[in-house]
């Protein structure tokens, strides 16, 4: 993806466990489009009885297949190629592990996704939010249940290796649990433009001073947090995504006050906190929540590291041309 400015080290905020990776996101799909087939029968009927080479008519002339293979493979060709080898590689690779799956793998994988895909956004029904991610994916019931099994055989190859350590689920605990920050950050290259911005600031009055920076951080900050004025609201300093330096500085800044400016790998930086908010004392179910969003989110990122190893490792050859077209240079 293109980038208008390098990457800062200082993130936003780390990916929300619940957030849908990105096979989730593909599943979930599918499991709209078999909503989508079950509720309109008719669109899977669309082969004329008259020939099996005609598709479609136009004004009453006929459409065959092969005036849009070309079309369609320089469309999605990469896409379609990808999801056969990580058909072939997966299934090859459960042969050698002497794995197999089971109905209730693939039953866990359907309610997985769409808990994952209601709890962003419970208000709306299920199957709405099915059907609104299939059209917008353009997904369909013929991929759906290779997608389903696909998912479910990474799931089942990294189950080994994609355990949580202790010192895992103590750190997420206290990133869930303890103190939070409500902060805003500036972010420049410019030491000069830091130190002039912080005495600008102090030389305001108290209550006015979390408002000018918010404006400055809109115009001049290179954080991507500057859209909203610098602004992150729940910033845990357990949290190992942020740099020492900042997490520090933030908890030795009282609510209210400017911190000094700060030398980071991502510029120079001032943090502004507006407010803290005390740790709680979570329940069981909190706490089990939270180390079985852990076990999600490194299943996730193994799944992810394991099917690139996969596609990484196929020998392919693409002989035939407008495929090899999008497979060479499509993204």
């Amino acid at each position: 993806m293109p980038k208008s400015m390098p990457r800062s080290p200082i993130p936003i905020r780390p990916p929300s466990l619940q957030s849908p990776p990105l096979f989730i996101v593909l599943i979930l799909g599918f499991l709209a489009g078999c909503t989508q087939s079950r509720s309109n029968p008719a669109r899977l009927s669309t082969q004329s009885s008259s020939s099996p080479h005609i598709i479609a008519l136009i004004t009453g002339h006929p459409v065959t297949r092969s005036q849009i293979e070309d079309d369609l493979s320089e469309r999605a060709g990469k896409q379609a190629l990808i999801d056969l080898i990580l058909d072939r590689q997966l299934q090859a690779e459960m042969n050698r592990q002497g794995f197999e799956l089971t109905s209730d793998d693939l039953a866990y994988e359907e309610s997985l996704f769409v808990r994952t895909l209601v709890a962003t956004d419970p208000k709306v029904p299920a199957s709405e939010l099915l059907d609104r991610l299939c059209t917008s994916k353009g997904l369909g019931p013929n991929r759906y249940p290779r997608f389903l099994r696909r998912n479910a055989m990474l799931r089942k190859l990294v189950a080994n290796r994609s355990s949580p350590s202790q010192t895992e689920y103590t750190l997420s605990e206290r990133i869930a649990f303890g103190p939070t920050y409500r902060v805003r950050l500036f972010v420049t290259p410019d030491r000069h433009q830091a130190i002039t911005l912080r005495n600008r600031i102090l030389s305001k009055p108290p209550n006015a001073q979390q408002w000018v920076f918010a404006d400055v951080c809109s115009t001049d900050s290179i954080h991507p947090s500057a859209p909203r004025g610098g602004l992150i609201p729940d910033l845990s300093t357990s949290d190992p995504n942020y740099p020492p330096i900042l997490t520090n500085a933030i908890e030795n800044t009282q609510p209210g006050e400017l911190s000094s400016v700060l030398s980071t790998d991502a510029g120079y930086v001032l943090v502004f906190v507006e407010s803290k908010v005390p740790a709680i004392v979570p329940t069981p179910d909190q706490i089990h929540s939270v180390r079985s969003q852990l076990v999600l989110r490194k299943q996730r990122l193994e799944m992810e590291r394991l099917a690139d190893e996969l596609l990484d490792t196929a020998e392919v050859i693409v002989t035939d041309p407008s495929l090899n077209w999008t497979w060479t240079n499509a993204k």
